[in-house]
This record gives structure tokens, sequence and C-alpha cells, in this order.
């Protein structure tokens, strides 16, 4: 449901840009580009590039992207902010990307729990990538997100997969709200058991959990892990 971004677009730039965005900047950006650059990769793919901040960090630094995104408006939130590189941007799905060229390295965040076949994601992103090439995404930690976002009543139990359209707030921009996207609860074993099934190995799992440093800049510690990340690789 690509569409349902297109409105916070241009919000989700300025929170990035403006480092309101603590968890992206702060956080993500840092653990995404430090995993990426040991991996060292030649040709990456981003999928679901949002607003294009990720792959123009990777652009930097010398290495090569190429991006998707879905979203009409955030594709062109992304054509904008990548537009003084030799990115290559897409407004497709994995599903929709041609098969011309295959791929060291593809990472994606904060996309996986908005899929509704994720096996059939995790399988899209398997055929554009070369034989033992990794692939990095990042999702809310299944086991305490909830805890944290309330997005579930009495119907929720961790088990059980459950899905919903949500809406909320950053912790440091609480005048702007992302309204009506979806959320996909799954259990982590549903994601470790998918990416077994369609040939990736699982390299490394993190739980995010900042320092004392950065936790301090949110104004409340974090009581659990709020999100994960998967390291895979293309068997």
């Amino acid at each position: 449901m690509p569409h349902r971004w297109c409105n916070s677009a241009q919000i989700r730039k300025e929170q990035i840009e403006s480092g309101l965005d603590l968890t992206f900047n702060e956080v993500f950006k840092p653990l995404l580009i430090n995993q990426i650059k040991i991996l060292s990769p030649a040709e990456i793919l981003e999928v679901g590039a949002g607003t294009g901040h990720l792959s123009k960090e990777l652009f930097t630094i010398g290495l090569s992207v190429t991006a998707i995104e879905p979203s009409l408006g955030m594709y062109n939130v992304a054509k904008d902010v990548l537009s003084d590189t030799n990115i290559r941007l897409f407004n497709c799905t994995s599903f929709d990307l041609k098969r011309d060229k295959v791929y060291e390295l593809a990472f994606s965040h904060l996309v996986a729990h908005v899929v509704d076949d994720i096996f059939s994601f995790f399988e899209s992103i398997k055929v554009h990538l070369k034989k033992g090439a990794s692939f990095i995404f990042s999702i809310p930690h299944p086991c305490f997100y909830n805890s944290y976002k309330g997005f579930f009543g009495n119907e929720y139990n961790y088990i059980t997969p459950i899905t919903k359209n949500v809406s909320f707030k950053i912790t440091k921009d609480q005048e702007n709200t992302i309204y009506d996207v979806p959320y996909h609860h799954r259990p982590l074993s549903d994601y470790f058991n998918k990416l077994i099934e369609s040939g990736f190995i699982i390299e490394r799992f993190d739980e995010i959990y900042p320092n004392d440093d950065i936790q301090e800049k949110y104004g409340a510690r974090w009581e659990f892990p709020r999100y994960c990340l998967f390291t895979c690789r293309k068997t």
C-alpha cells in the first residue's frame, strides 16, 4: 500500500534533515552504514528507499547504489534528495524491478513489517542478489514494539500475526502525525522461518538499544529494544 506514505514524505524529509528524527540519525544511520561498510559490497540495492537519505549517505562514502521506492510521494522527495548523486532511483517495488542486474548486497530499512506477504518479499529480493550476497533489514522489534506504541488492544497476542493501519508520531516532533500506514505484527519465528525457507542464512541478529548518551537525547530511557536488525546471506 505504497500510497499511504505519499502525504508524509515531506514531513519525513524535514524530520530527518532537521535532526528531529533521533532514531534515524543517531541510531539507524550509523548502524546500517557501518554494517554495510564492513561487508564492502561493490553494488548495493536499497529496497524501500523512503526519502533517499540512507542511499545518499552510502554515495558520499563512495559506494554504488540503486534505490527503489514504490510510494510516488516518497520517490519524488528522494529524487530531490539524490539529485546531486549518480544513484539510480526507480519508482517501483522489489516485485517489479527488472531482473537485468544482480547485487552484492540489498538492504531494507523498516519495510518488511508493512509488507503483506513476507515470504514473497524475501523471494523478490533474493532474485536480485548474487550467490553469497548479503541482505540486511530492520523492523520494529516484534517482542517489544507494541508495549512501546500500543497499536493493538485486547486482540494482541505476541505469537499470533495481526495487521492494522496505524498512526504515530516521533518523539521529538509531536506536532506532526504519520497517518494510516499498514503494520503487520509477526512473531520473530515467522521472520526466521520465512528467511530460511526463501534461501537465506541468518548470520547475525541485533536488538537495537542505544547507548546512554543517545538515550538521554530522547528525554527518557528506552525500557527495552524497540527495533531489531537481521543480517542474512543468500545461499
